[in-house]
């Protein structure tokens, strides 16, 4: 009888040990897909004359392939875009938030400034709609349709790198390598 409960007890410790293995891997998997952030575009900036009024923003993809240089105006940089954000579950089943990027343009920090001063928007000829899968007009993974935009200070000698996670944009900043830098006046 020792011997038999000796074998449970072994038992029920393996399996304890089985499943809080599981537990760990299915946390980890789960945080994982929940919290992602995925690199879609950079930008950095240059001035190419002390006195001017205006910025050159080179804006890049998600696969580094060159969207274009933007003259803009103002103290800060924005972009924006159109944001499809899928139900939290499905992210779990891989399918991630997408998005569409509409705008690039300059802006200032008052908004008197904004309101009064010189401004330039540039479209980023994304302006598509957003691909989805429907059941009789009703999407079982799609949360929420918004807008997301996502700005920060223009600083030279910087890379600001924009990352999707499930629930909107986020920016990083980066310091741009030393040749680089050297072009950046």
């Amino acid at each position: 009888m020792r011997r038999f409960l000796m074998r449970i007890s072994l038992g029920f410790i393996f399996a304890s040990l089985v499943l809080n293995a599981v537990l760990v891997l299915l946390f980890s998997w789960t945080y994982t897909a929940l919290t992602q952030e995925t690199l879609i575009a950079t930008v950095s900036f240059s001035k190419p004359y002390e006195s001017s009024g205006f910025h050159i923003a080179h804006l890049n993809g998600e696969d580094g392939k060159v969207v274009g240089d933007f003259k803009i105006y103002g103290e800060q940089w924005r972009i924006d875009a159109k944001f499809m954000k899928m139900k939290y579950w499905s992210n779990l089943l891989k399918l991630d938030s997408r998005y569409v990027l509409e705008r690039f343009e300059g802006r200032y920090k008052k908004s008197e400034d904004q309101n009064t001063q010189q401004k330039l928007s540039h479209d980023l000829g994304e302006n598509t709609l957003l691909d989805r899968f429907t059941l009789f007009g009703w999407n079982p993974f799609v949360d929420i349709e918004y807008g997301s935009s996502v700005y920060q200070e223009i600083t030279l000698n910087q890379r600001f790198e924009i990352y999707k996670t499930p629930t909107g944009f986020v920016v990083r900043r980066a310091s741009l390598p030393a040749d680089v830098n050297t072009l950046q006046k």
